[in-house]
């Protein structure tokens, strides 16, 4: 077997293990037993919906003082011997004794993953031999973490939140302030406890921010404690706790409503909200993943298509179950925080050039981390998200400590720009202030 065949081989159990390590949302993937991701169907997978009958009266054989029947508890007869099963015989009037007959059944309704989402990577012969080998392989592994993973997960708490409703009473629109971060969390658990939402199913996904106002909150912090998990894999961690109740930090670009996916990952939307916090319950969201397809090709293949190196094709299904009569083990907080603030942002770090009014730019950073482009600045306007490159009158591609003469210039505009000309990180609205010669 070569390597190929063995990256192949396993990486669908490698994904499972950068899972439950990276994404925030692993916890929930407990609750995925009554799923087959086996199912043959491409892009679907079948759910188990189990069916039974409640509960009904039971007879004694012996009813009443010395046998006589308590006229309360006569039944037709005609229905009670269809329904019963004979036991001792008859009472009285024909009513049977002992259980009702019930049923039990299963049925498994196939489902549709929401997306649908992939790449192929090209990795030349020449560059991956010049770095022996680190290239192919440890590009599918860094894909998983920087990419795929952050992706599933603000889908799915994408789809938590816009599952929430405000009038049914689960999504809710507040500011947390320092001091009443306690008072927030009590009555999400009241809300949910009184919709019989258990308490050791739920779990509280927090922003940074509202991370930070826990860790600061002195009456709060008394209560947390850690608490122990493993994964259907096997993989242990660890999170903290707060009520018995699992509190899993979320980076705020994962953490947001209405996502929008692209051609290059992911972006916040029009409208796009940063989530303060989230309880969910572990039985009412089921998130599903399926790894459709990956497959290595080596040189002697990838030249049939004109090229000579490498090809990965990557293929992952993926999507969450949140059954109607599950959607109140789900409560949603959302500030009024625009994502577009913390997601696909673009950080400088600029500093003298060589002359006067001359600077470079000594650092560029994306939230969220590794995006992949070419660096533009402009001194008029702020780059638009989502753009194309070619309609900004006047931005114009540099490189990290090249020289720039900034003229006049005091401050500017960057954005990053990836192949096909679309802007996918900026430095928002408000322009950078440059540190000239």
């Amino acid at each position: 077997m070569n390597s190929f065949e063995l990256i192949e081989k396993y990486l669908p159990k490698a994904v499972d293990k950068y899972f439950f390590m990276d994404a925030k949302t692993a916890i929930l993937e407990q609750g995925s037993k009554f799923i087959d991701v086996k199912f043959d169907q491409t892009g679907y997978v079948k759910i188990a919906s189990f069916l039974m009958d409640g509960l009904s009266d039971y007879y004694q054989t012996q009813v009443g003082s010395q046998g006589f029947v308590n006229p309360a508890d006569a039944r037709p007869s005609a229905l009670i011997d269809q329904q019963y099963a004979a036991y001792a015989g008859n009472i009285a009037d024909g009513q049977r004794d002992g259980f009702a007959l019930g049923n039990v059944s299963v049925q498994w309704e196939i489902f549709r993953l929401q997306w649908v989402r992939g790449k192929q990577f090209r990795i030349d012969y020449i560059s991956d031999e010049e770095t022996a080998g680190i290239v192919i392989g440890n590009a599918v592994e860094e894909f998983n973490r920087t990419k795929v993973i952050p992706e599933v997960d603000v889908c799915r708490f994408g789809a938590i939140a816009e599952k929430a409703n405000a009038t049914l009473g689960n999504l809710v629109s507040e500011t947390v302030d320092d001091n009443e971060i306690i008072s927030l969390f009590n009555r999400a658990f009241e809300w949910l406890n009184e919709h019989e939402v258990p308490e050791e199913e739920q779990v509280i996904f927090v922003n940074p921010s509202v991370m930070t106002k826990i860790r600061n909150s002195t009456e709060l912090v008394k209560f947390i404690t850690q608490g122990d998990y493993r994964s259907p894999a096997g993989i242990d961690f660890t999170v903290e706790k707060y009520a018995g109740r699992p509190i899993i930090m979320v980076p705020s670009n994962r953490f947001f409503t209405s996502p929008l996916l692209t051609n290059n990952g992911y972006r916040a939307n029009s409208g796009s909200k940063i989530i303060n916090f989230m309880v969910v319950s572990t039985k009412a969201v089921v998130p599903i993943r399926k790894l459709e397809w990956n497959k290595v090709y080596g040189p002697e293949l990838s030249g049939l298509a004109g090229f000579h190196g490498y090809l990965i094709n990557y293929l992952m299904y993926h999507g969450v179950v949140i059954p109607r009569n599950k959607v109140v083990g789900c409560y949603v907080s959302v500030s009024s925080a625009d994502a577009s603030g913390k997601v696909n942002t673009l950080a400088v770090a600029t500093k003298p050039g060589s002359a006067t009014n001359h600077y470079f730019v000594s650092d560029a950073y994306t939230s969220p981390a590794g995006l992949r482009g070419t660096l533009y600045v402009s001194y008029t306007a702020a780059f638009t998200l989502g753009g194309a490159i070619s309609s900004h009158a006047d931005g114009v591609a540099i490189a990290l400590d090249q020289d720039l003469d900034a003229s006049t210039n005091t401050q500017a505009y960057f954005g990053l720009v990836d192949d096909g000309g679309t802007i996918i990180a900026t430095t928002g609205a408000t322009a950078v202030a440059l540190s000239k010669k």
